[in-house]
C-alpha cells in the first residue's frame, strides 16, 4: 500500500511525539502547524482507518482518543523508514552541496558492519550552519573492541569533514547504551534529539531499534525542546551535584530538574569557576558516566580542552579503563589538553571520599 499524504503527515508527526499524550485535535494543530494546512473531520476519519488496518492505536481518554504509533506492527516500520528516506531527498533538494556529504558517510556506513544507522539531528538548521550533527548507533561490542572502533569511526568523520568543508559532530551510541538513555528518567541530550531528526542510513534498523525498546520498557518520551548547558540555572546545578554526590559549601539545595550528570558537567565546564570545576573528577570518580556524551558535549560547546585536563588529572589520581579511554578518544580528536591542578583536585577527592 503506498503511502498518501494524509498518513505522512500523521505518522512523521506522531513519530516526533512518542511518548507524548496527544489528542486528535492536538495533532490536527501540530499537523497545521508543521505543514501549514490540517483539517480534523479528514484526520480524524484517516485516523480510524489506520486504527482498523492495526498502524495506530486509538486509546480512550474521557470524551477524546489519544493515537499512538503500533510499534508492534511491521509494516509500521516500513512506512517509517519511507518517511525518512522521503526527507532525506527533500533535504538534500534544500542542501544540494549536502549530496556529497552524505554519500560519503553512506559509502563509509555500508562498509564497516558496525554501524546500524545514522540520523541528522535538527538537519536544516545545523545545514544552515555549514554544521552536520549526526547520530550514529552501533551494534554491541566487547568494551576493548568498542574503544578502537570510536577512534576509527571518528577519523573517517574527520576526513570525510576535511574534504568536504563541513563540521560534523558525531554521537556514537551502541544499542544499549541508546536504550538505556532513551529509558532514563533523566533530562538529556538523546530524547531532545530525535523529535526532530531524520535518518538517512539504514532508517528500518533505527525504528526497530525504537520500536524493541518501546516494547520492552512500555514507555519512552521524546522531547521537543533542547537544553542549553550554558543556560542552566544556580538552582538546577546545585540540585544536580546534590543527586550526584557533590555538596557545594554553604549552598543548600533545593528541588530543581533532573538533568543527566553529562549536562552537568557539560554545565560546570561552560560556567568555568574553580570551584565548579573542581567537582568533575569527584562525579566522574564517583558515578557511571556516558564518556561518548559527555565527549561530544564538550566538542559541540568548545570545552574538550578543559575536560580533557581533567581527566588526566583524574587517570593520574585513580586510573581506570574508563577514563583511559575517554584519554585516547579526546587525543584522536586533536584536543589540546588544558591542564588541571592535579594537587588541588585529589585534596578535593579525599574530601568527598572520591578516592579508593
Amino acid at each position: 500500500m503506498p503511502l498518501d499524504e494524509a498518513s505522512f503527515r500523521i505518522f512523521d508527526t506522531l513519530s516526533g511525539s512518542i511518548g507524548s499524550t496527544i489528542s486528535m485535535r492536538e495533532l490536527t494543530g501540530k499537523i497545521r502547524q508543521f505543514y501549514g494546512t490540517g483539517y480534523y473531520a479528514r484526520i480524524y476519519n484517516k485516523l480510524n482507518d489506520l486504527s482498523g488496518q492495526g498502524l495506530i492505536t486509538l486509546t480512550k481518554a474521557g470524551r477524546s482518543s489519544i493515537p499512538s504509533l503500533n510499534f508492534s506492527n511491521y509494516s509500521l516500520l516500513s512506512f517509517l523508514a519511507e518517511i525518512d528516506l522521503r526527507k532525506t531527498r527533500e533535504f538534500l533538494e534544500r542542501y544540494k552541496t549536502f549530496q556529497l556529504l552524505l554519500m560519503d558517510a553512506q559509502t563509509y556506513a555500508h562498509g564497516n558492519s558496525q554501524i546500524e544507522s545514522i540520523s541528522m539531528i535538527n538537519p536544516d538548521r545545523n545545514a544552515r550552519l555549514n554544521r552536520a550533527e549526526w547520530l550514529i548507533i552501533l551494534h554491541h561490542m566487547d568494551p576493548r573492541q568498542l574503544a578502537d572502533e570510536l577512534i576509527s569511526i571518528q577519523s573517517a568523520l574527520r576526513n570525510i569533514a576535511s574534504t568536504r568543508l563541513i563540521r560534523i559532530d558525531p554521537l556514537l551510541l551502541t544499542e544499549s547504551e541508546f536504550s538505556d538513555l532513551l529509558t532514563s528518567a533523566d533530562i538529556n541530550p538523546l530524547k531532545e534529539m530525535l523529535s526532530n531528526r531524520t535518518t538517512f542510513y539504514n532508517p528500518i534498523s533505527f525504528w526497530l531499534n525504537i520500536g524493541e525498546v518501546l516494547l520492552k520498557s512500555g514507555r519512552i518520551m521524546f522531547a521537543e525542546k533542547e537544553t542549553n548547558p550554558a543556560k542552566l540555572s544556580d538552582i538546577d546545578i546545585a540540585y544536580g551535584l546534590s543527586r550526584f554526590g557533590y555538596r557545594e559549601m554553604g549552598i543548600e539545595p533545593r528541588e530543581g530538574r533532573a538533568i543527566c550528570i553529562e549536562y552537568l558537567i557539560a554545565a560546570l565546564l561552560l560556567h568555568g569557576s574553580a570551584r565548579r570545576l573542581d567537582a568533575i573528577p569527584i562525579l566522574l570518580s564517583k558515578n557511571k558516566v556516558n564518556y561518548s556524551l559527555l565527549i561530544f558535549l564538550s566538542k559541540k560547546y568548545e570545552e574538550s580542552s578543559r575536560l580533557l585536563g581533567l581527566i588526566k588529572a583524574l587517570d593520574t589520581i585513580r586510573s581506570s579503563p574508563q577514563t583511559e579511554t575517554a584519554i585516547r578518544l579526546l587525543q584522536s580528536l586533536a584536543v589540546e589538553e588544558v591542564k588541571a591542578d592535579s594537587s588541588r583536585i585529589e585534596e578535593k577527592m579525599e574530601l568527598y571520599g572520591a578516592i579508593r
